[in-house]
């Protein structure tokens, strides 16, 4: 059997299962249709949290997601990856935006020390 492997955010959200995590982020990005930007406050923090853990992992020197920092978050059609899939984009406070993976940055999570 596969050990489950808990998920632990900086802004204190948690799961006990990388797949409840998964599905969290699913769910959110399903309430969001292609274009609108993400207003909950909840669902920003946790994407921040997400995102700084992804971030946490870059070799210094090397550009981040969060790069100067973030303005909001939206939901856009992601047309650089195959299958043309929704994902999240972080919008940064210069005005510049890149498509980030929960799925990867989740990865990320679950490979840190406990």
């Amino acid at each position: 059997m596969a050990k489950s492997v808990p998920i632990s955010l900086p802004n204190g959200r948690s799961w006990s299962k990388k797949g409840n995590a998964v599905d969290h982020f699913k769910t959110m990005l399903a309430r969001y249709a292609d274009g609108d930007r993400v207003r909950d406050a909840s669902d920003n923090a946790d994407l921040e949290a997400l995102l700084a853990v992804y971030d946490s992992v870059i070799p210094a020197g090397q550009p981040t997601k969060i790069g100067p920092g973030v303005s909001h978050f939206e939901k856009r059609m992601d047309r650089d990856h195959p299958g043309h899939t929704s994902c999240f984009f972080v919008v940064r406070t210069d005005g510049s935006s890149i498509d980030f993976s929960t799925r990867r940055a989740l990865d990320v999570a679950g490979a840190q020390p406990r």
